[in-house]
């Protein structure tokens, strides 16, 4: 759920749901690696410095092998930033052309077609006919990426690249005490499970920077004899269509536009998966046949078009900005653009952008209706944004919303403040406070809620850290009643420990209310966790935790001790 924000501004940022595309049913950690033996210099290739084993001293945690940043379905992120360091090396590139560059009037066009489909890339098209209009093409795939090096490739096959990207291996034991829901993989017994994992990757290039890309985890369940196999690319494809138009009247800056957007379960590779599991009490080792979330599944899409008008101009010897926007929102579920719904918004403001005033006052009215104006939610509202004093940042906003028209009266004062204070070099907090109205991205649900967060950072000594959490949240119902949840409380507290440069041990503690939409689904939760990192050699880490958790609902109550071990090596 999101606030709805107004913004003087005429640029609208469009913003698509990258959702993650490789699961790893592991217990893995991340931390630092040592550095790599010396190879004689010798085995320095022809036209190639520095030499191989020096490369690998390149490479840190942003570049594993030939992967970009992130643990994602482009990239593999390893564990070894800190240790990863060198200066003054640099690679050499050979400079004749390849292939794909003797043959680049062949591939200029394939390259710049296909890279709308490469995270981070869009097409944007503009007219000299139309000289302040454009249209925006943006998308993802899954399966295309410019993130990769083939230099560093393990395997090169002509178009063909296959890399190694990591080995591991693992085990838990739980005496977990509690039922489960039976299901297809009815084992729930406490017990042990392990693994051994191999990550593997595969692309084929088909144009001078783009690649048709894959990866894969194999995992071995010993004490199941069986081996379980998942592609992590091909999943989630989002969709951006944007027509704009912008122009300047007189002192007016107007814009015009039209959006489309999609987000939908849809994956490519689901039924190259093999699913095979190892269970013990409510934890897996392995895969199994289906890819799902609460929000959607694989047969399950979303999508939506906004039309919107915005116009600002500037006032009062431009010291302040009058703006106003009007959009209208429809949204659909499935493939087959089912469940119509729809939201209509407008906003007018008034927004201080000069020097005199320390705090920036912004006065601001809007509506919105999700049922074609038989009601309408009404709010006016004042934000002041500015510091406090040197070490304070401060925002706040006040107003009153009410209900007209056809919708039960729903009337209340909306208000929130953020406050960020360093109280001292090694103590930070942050208190963020607020009640009013939200919507869904995707979906024209609208609901009401109440929130408070706090939390405080302290750096004990230099090795030594401490965070104290608390939020609390009440959400009153809505009309698709997307999201259930009434009222939640939680908080905890964080410990840090880095006795040695490679050492990293933590702490943690943790509590969780929930009040559902019944009593019987209303539940608590402590957990206690204590785990220690450690590298153990370079690009290798390994992680071993203790955790005890204790679960109370109506149903399905259950406590649990749980150890686990594992260890993973990044190539």
């Amino acid at each position: 759920m999101h606030q709805k924000s107004l913004q003087p501004s005429l640029g609208l940022r469009a913003r698509i749901a990258v959702l993650p595309c490789l699961v790893i049913a592991s217990f893995i950690s991340c931390l630092n690696a040592q550095n790599a033996e010396e190879l004689p210099g010798d085995t320095q290739n022809p036209g190639y410095f520095p030499t191989i084993a020096e490369d690998t001293l390149l490479r840190g945690a942003a570049d594993s092998r030939s992967l970009g940043r992130g643990l994602s379905p482009y990239s593999v992120d390893g564990p070894d930033g800190p240790a990863q360091t060198a200066s003054g090396l640099f690679r050499y590139y050979d400079n004749e052309p390849d292939f794909y560059q003797r043959n680049q009037d062949f591939f200029r066009p394939l390259n710049r077609g296909l890279g709308v489909f490469t995270p981070h890339d869009a097409l944007a098209v503009e007219s000299s006919r139309l000289q302040n209009a454009s249209f925006t093409v943006d998308g993802s795939l899954g399966l295309l990426t410019r993130t990769f090096e083939p230099e560093l490739a393990h395997v090169k096959a002509g178009p063909l690249y296959f890399d190694v990207l990591w080995v591991g291996a693992g085990a838990i034991y739980t005496d977990y005490n509690g039922s489960l829901p039976q299901d297809r993989h009815d084992q729930h017994d406490d017990g042990f499970a392990a693994y051994v994992e191999l990550g593997v990757r595969g692309l084929l290039r088909i144009t001078d920077s783009i690649y048709i890309s894959a990866v894969a985890n194999v995992m071995y369940l010993p004490f199941e004899n069986e081996v379980a196999l998942r592609f992590g690319n091909g999943d989630d494809p989002p969709l951006l269509l944007r027509f704009t138009i912008t122009e300047q009247l007189g002192e007016w800056e107007v814009m015009f536009f039209d959006e489309f957007r999609g987000v939908t379960g849809l994956d490519f590779l689901v039924n190259a998966d093999s699913p095979a599991i190892d269970r013990a009490g409510r934890y897996y080792y392995g895969f199994i046949n289906e890819r799902s979330s609460d929000f959607y599944t694989s047969n399950d899409a979303y999508f939506v078009n906004t039309v919107g008008f915005y116009a600002s101009r500037p006032t009062f010897d431009n010291q302040w900005r009058l703006g106003l926007g009007i959009e209208r929102s429809d949204f659909w579920r499935t493939f087959s653009f089912e469940n119509h719904s729809k939201r209509d918004w407008f906003a007018i403001w008034m927004q201080y952008e000069g020097s005199s005033i320390p705090f920036a006052p912004r006065f601001s009215y809007q509506y919105m209706s999700n049922d074609g104006y038989d009601s309408l939610l009404h709010q006016f509202q004042l934000e002041l944004t500015g510091r406090l004093t040197e070490n304070l940042n401060w925002y706040s906003m006040a107003g009153y919303a009410f209900q007209t028209g056809d919708a039960d009266e729903r009337n209340r004062f909306v208000w929130s403040v953020d406050l960020e204070h360093t109280l001292t070099t090694t103590t930070q907090h942050r208190l963020t406070a607020g009640q009013g109205y939200f919507y869904h991205e995707f979906s024209s649900d609208t609901r009401a809620a109440d929130y408070i967060r706090y939390a405080i950072d302290q750096r004990i000594t230099s090795r030594l850290d401490a965070r104290i959490f608390a939020q609390y949240t009440h959400n009153e119902s809505s009309a698709e009643d997307l999201f259930p949840m009434r009222d939640r409380f939680g908080g905890g507290f964080r410990l840090t420990y880095r006795p040695l440069d490679f050492t990293d041990i933590r702490a943690l503690v943790y509590y969780d209310q929930a009040d559902q939409s019944t009593v019987e689904e209303d539940s608590s939760r402590w957990l206690y966790r204590l785990e220690l990192n450690q590298q153990l050699g370079f690009r290798l880490t390994g992680k071993l935790f203790y955790q005890y958790e204790e679960f109370n609902r109506a149903e399905n109550p259950y406590t649990e001790h749980l150890v686990g071990v594992s260890l993973r090596r990044y190539f």
